[in-house]
């Protein structure tokens, strides 16, 4: 069965700059009038040849996030066959996560707040909640914008002194209160463990995958691994609003108005995306923003990140 994407109007979108944002793609059978849903293949074939023209790398460009409804069939193989058609045909490949401290953030951040993060980061909704749950997004340069009118001396002091992220990774075995993970773990520093390293070796490897991220790090007394990576990261609302101190890099405190101010700039200009079952949102990490918001009922979304081309200099 023939398949075409077609533009749509996503359900709160904005304007910025001259361009629509979010984009919106939807499925458009060429059968005669058939209403049934396609099979994922087809959309499969249609999203291939637009990845592999350079189109969708281009709508991406333009309008930073695009909605791809209509699809159907929601299950992780329809969007492991899906993204990859997409991703592979743009000549992407998968990120791989380094160093993740802890569940992630609900509110805007792109993982920026790492010193390697996803040049492209996509979502799929396998399972819709009965209510909430949706996916806010939000434009970096229209933030930016904002940012510089309301909040003039925080873009000015990040200019100057940059941004610290301060982590902490426990041993294996003394893990803190509410965080299972420690330095050992796959989703951390563990990748190359082997069955019988003992912990010197271990340390040893942990130290290889921490200085992709960083070189600021301490082992304490008792095998607490301490990092801080600097960089400009967007989950500073998110992070400190209502828990810990936030600190410029030079470890002076940021002021708590400034983050007070810039939580409220996120929650205006976001638009709150309510994907339907087997729609996709395919985000270019290095404009847009995105989050999370709060649900009741079963939840399912699935997540790729991948690694493109464009460095992020272009931006």
């Amino acid at each position: 069965m023939a398949v075409t994407f077609e533009p749509f109007t996503v359900a709160g979108s904005q304007h910025i700059h001259g361009e629509i944002f979010p984009y919106g793609l939807q499925v458009q059978q060429n059968n005669n009038g058939d209403a049934s849903i396609p099979a994922v293949n087809d959309s499969v074939s249609a999203l291939a040849q637009s990845a592999e023209s350079g189109h969708l790398s281009e709508l991406l460009r333009k309008h930073g996030a695009i909605v791809v409804s209509g699809v159907g069939h929601p299950s992780g193989e329809s969007f492991s066959k899906l993204i990859n058609a997409i991703e592979r045909g743009r000549g992407s490949v998968p990120h791989v996560q380094i160093g993740l401290a802890g569940k992630r953030t609900v509110v805007a951040e792109n993982y920026s707040r790492y010193t390697r993060f996803p040049a492209n980061i996509h979502f799929y909704c396998q399972r819709k909640a009965l209510e909430g749950g949706e996916t806010p997004i939000a434009h970096s340069a229209l933030v930016f914008e904002k940012v510089q009118e309301s909040i003039p001396d925080l873009v000015q002091n990040v200019h100057e002194c940059g941004l610290a992220m301060k982590m902490v990774f426990r041993a294996p075995g003394n893990e803190g209160t509410g965080n299972e993970f420690n330095w050992a773990g796959k989703y951390s520093f563990g990748q190359e463990f082997q069955p019988g390293d003992d912990r010197a070796t271990q340390k040893a490897k942990v130290e290889v995958q921490v200085q992709k991220l960083t070189h600021d790090f301490r082992w304490t007394d008792d095998d607490t691994l301490e990092l801080t990576q600097y960089s400009w990261y967007s989950t500073n609302t998110s992070k400190w609003t209502s828990e810990l101190p936030c600190d410029y890099g030079d470890g002076t405190p940021i002021p708590r108005e400034y983050l007070e101010k810039l939580d409220k700039i996120l929650n205006e200009l976001e638009v709150n995306l309510a994907l339907d079952e087997g729609d996709m949102l395919l985000v270019d990490n290095f404009q847009i923003s995105h989050g999370r918001k709060p649900w009741k009922g079963e939840r399912k979304i699935l997540v790729s990140m991948w690694e493109g081309a464009a460095p992020i200099q272009g931006y």
